[in-house]
């Protein structure tokens, strides 16, 4: 198995980079894989290689088309500051009412999609495998429709995966995402390079699935997936400035070793919050199939 993700990952080396870098992602979803409880369908720990390929999914879908694009891209963020005073409603076209209808749009002077809808595409994706693993509890073994249910359930895992890790860089949750935009009188960077320079360049190069698995969590059951979402996104937007002061200090420039172990201890401990997270919904949307599903309740 180990040697099956090794060939993986250096067969990819070579793909051109996005969001967390193409190393960054699949990273997060290989370190998924460890530490996952064994009570899972043993289909789920022998497609280990593929949950791990999947992860990038999303961002290699970028220039699809102007439809594709314009659907895609807001489920990578969430620009918090924008709805920070906002009560969240459970689905995205109540939240996308809400922007209206709260005066947010007006007041910041944004498109509906702008604020971003990654909790909403987390809880969405959660729901949809929670179902999945419920039909494939009730398929026959062995059939040909529980092979197809499996196939779903891996993709969509594996998909999962690249919004998880998203939401754990805190460069994705805020307005702030590719310069500081606010009052800046520390000084911190706004040359339009601190995603590229924090995400991908010093990911791929200072950090390694090694560097994650240490520093992840006990694994832990989720059953409420947009609180957790949403929660998970608070939690890494409170880090935004950490990011610009550890970059203002050369915490991320390769070519200033001193300044490293800060920034390297970061950006592990930021991919290790979404593999924890990953691995625990992964295992959740499992355990709670076995649960009939609730009635349908009005939106909030």
């Amino acid at each position: 198995m180990k040697r099956l993700i090794l060939a993986l990952l250096l067969s990819l080396a070579a793909v051109p980079a996005f969001s967390w870098g193409q190393a960054g992602h699949l990273m997060a979803n290989e370190a998924a894989t460890f530490g996952l409880p064994t009570d899972m369908p043993q289909f789920f720990y022998r497609l280990f290689p593929q949950l791990v390929w999947l992860g990038p999914n999303p961002d290699r879908w970028r220039g699809g088309g102007p439809a594709l694009d314009a659907t895609n891209a807001p489920d990578h963020v969430m620009n918090y500051e924008y709805i920070a005073a906002l009560k969240l409603p459970r689905d995205r076209y109540s939240f996308i009412a809400l922007l209206t209808t709260s005066g947010t749009l007006r007041r910041y002077g944004i498109r509906n999609t702008d604020a971003g809808f990654l909790p909403w595409r987390i809880a969405e994706m959660c729901e949809q495998l929670t179902v999945e693993w419920r039909l494939w509890r009730s398929a026959a073994p062995g059939s040909p429709d529980r092979l197809f249910i499996e196939r779903d359930i891996v993709r969509d895992s594996g998909v999962l995966g690249h919004f998880v890790a998203d939401a754990s860089n805190p460069l994705h949750d805020t307005i702030s995402y590719n310069g500081w935009i606010m009052p800046n009188p520390n000084g911190y960077a706004n040359d339009c390079q601190i995603h590229a320079r924090f995400e991908s360049d010093f990911v791929s190069h200072a950090i390694s699935t090694g560097d994650i698995v240490p520093r992840m969590t006990a694994p832990q059951l989720r059953t409420d997936y947009f609180d957790t979402a949403i929660t998970f996104i608070r939690q890494s937007n409170a880090l935004v400035e950490e990011v610009y002061r550890i970059d203002k200090a050369g915490g991320f420039d390769l070519f200033r070793k001193p300044s490293l172990p800060e920034g390297k201890t970061f950006a592990a401990e930021r991919l290790a919050s979404g593999a924890s997270l990953l691995r625990d919904l992964w295992w959740s949307t499992w355990r709670n199939s076995a649960n009939p599903p609730k009635r349908r309740e009005a939106a909030d």
